[in-house]
């Protein structure tokens, strides 16, 4: 028998080589991508809705997560070449998975921010010094694994009230020092997908209007990539830059205690900012947590805004609460959220808040009851149902309807808090 087939063994050796090496290039593959979100390229505004983002591929962007830690950068006890032994690496692992996607940072802290005077990243914490590439190096890696896991680099260049470099010179022209360290923190961190550029928090208090557009300016000039420009005020739905082109997101500041009132002062801010601007709801207080949440980011992103949770520090943060962001990021990317504007005025019955571009698609939300109603368009529409707690869709098919208003039945099984997700078809 073995005669009749003498090559059979190297054969069946062959094979299993060939096989082994493939499936041990097949694991590797497997668990690098498994390991790093693969990029969907770099985080731009869109040009036909610049209310919202989008990722490189031109698919649509959602941001809900931690708006703390603010000193992310500085944690841990600082070692003598100025890297720090901290926890950023374990606050990173610990979002990875729950699709939370944010962090909010400070690269500089000192000079009258809420930082100690060593919260910089220049040699020997002296402004006039060249900026530590040591540190810089640590920020890279800390930076990078945020990426690998989806996770945005809000990245501030200021803390609110720090003012490390002369005051406005002329035109809001920037002091030479000052222009270094924007062009070297812009030239080194550029490269990551995952990116926004804030230029201050609550900029008033140390900046003039005129450099915040100049620092603006200089960060667009310099970033190939052209990741959104963002500049934090004060409490306020009014926004200062509406009409400067260098701006794109408006960090926004809005303390108040209920969803209601949070979800009204995103649409306000969307109707000041002409639907031009994208709005971060980056600073609201105080933080909710488990519904309470839910309901919160739920409610604002249906004002047309993002979210980003202060106090919501990671370290002290549950995986429950992180999870709720990830759920509302990963619905919200699922949908065609990036085409719509705030039109709670199309809501009927028990719909409370709406998205829309009417006539194309609708996006409905509801926390009780049982009529939801919409005023819609005359179409022909999918109609499809989101349970936002079992995070569970259900397809009901499709209708066409005559304009006017229009009440759904919605299933059995569906809870309280859901989405009718209506979308124009042609039959």
């Amino acid at each position: 028998m073995y005669q009749h087939y003498p090559f059979k063994g190297l054969r069946e050796v062959a094979f299993f080589v060939v096989f082994g090496v493939a499936l041990l290039f097949g694991i590797a593959a497997f668990s690098s991508e498994s390991d790093a979100a693969k990029s969907k390229g770099p985080l731009q505004v869109s040009p036909e809705y610049p209310a919202w983002l989008l990722y490189g591929d031109g698919s649509p962007f959602f941001m809900c997560g931690p708006g703390d830690p603010e000193g992310f950068l500085y944690r841990g006890k600082g070692k003598h070449d100025g890297t720090r032994e901290g926890d950023q690496l374990a606050l990173i692992n610990k979002m990875a998975g729950t699709g939370a996607n944010c962090i909010y940072l400070m690269a500089l802290r000192s000079h009258g921010g809420d930082g100690g005077s060593e919260e910089n990243p220049f040699v020997d914490n002296d402004i006039n010094q060249p900026l530590n590439e040591a540190v810089l190096d640590q920020w890279e890696q800390w930076f990078t694994e945020m990426n690998k896991k989806g996770i945005v680099i809000f990245l501030f260049l200021y803390d609110d009230s720090s003012a490390p470099f002369p005051r406005d010179l002329i035109q809001g022209e920037l002091h030479p020092r000052e222009a270094y360290f924007v062009d070297t923190i812009v030239s080194r961190f550029k490269h990551h997908p995952y990116l926004i550029w804030c230029v201050a928090e609550e900029y008033a208090e140390a900046l003039s209007a005129a450099r915040v557009s100049k620092i603006a300016e200089r960060i667009k000039s310099r970033d190939d990539y052209q990741h959104p420009v963002a500049v934090h005020q004060n409490h306020g739905t009014s926004f200062d830059f509406s009409e400067d082109p260098r701006i794109d997101q408006f960090a926004m500041q809005y303390n108040a205690k209920s969803p209601e009132e949070l979800h009204d002062a995103a649409v306000v801010a969307w109707h000041d900012s002409g639907g031009k601007k994208n709005i971060n709801l980056s600073e609201f207080q105080p933080r909710p947590t488990g519904e309470a949440l839910r309901k919160t980011v739920w409610s604002i992103v249906f004002g047309g805004a993002y979210s980003m949770i202060l106090f919501m520090d990671i370290e002290n943060t549950t995986e429950e609460d992180l999870r709720i962001c990830g759920d509302l990021v990963s619905f919200m990317e699922s949908v065609r959220f990036h085409e719509t504007a705030p039109a709670d005025d199309l809501a009927r019955g028990t719909s409370r808040y709406v998205l829309a571009k009417p006539g194309l698609l609708y996006l409905v939300y509801q926390e009780k009851g049982n009529q939801p109603g919409l005023l819609l368009e005359e179409g022909c529409y999918a109609l499809h149902w989101y349970d936002i707690a079992r995070k569970e869709w259900i397809h009901a098919g499709k209708e066409c309807y005559p304009s006017g208003e229009h009440y759904f039945e919605k299933p059995d099984r569906t809870g309280d808090q859901c989405v009718l997700y209506l979308v124009s078809f042609t039959p």
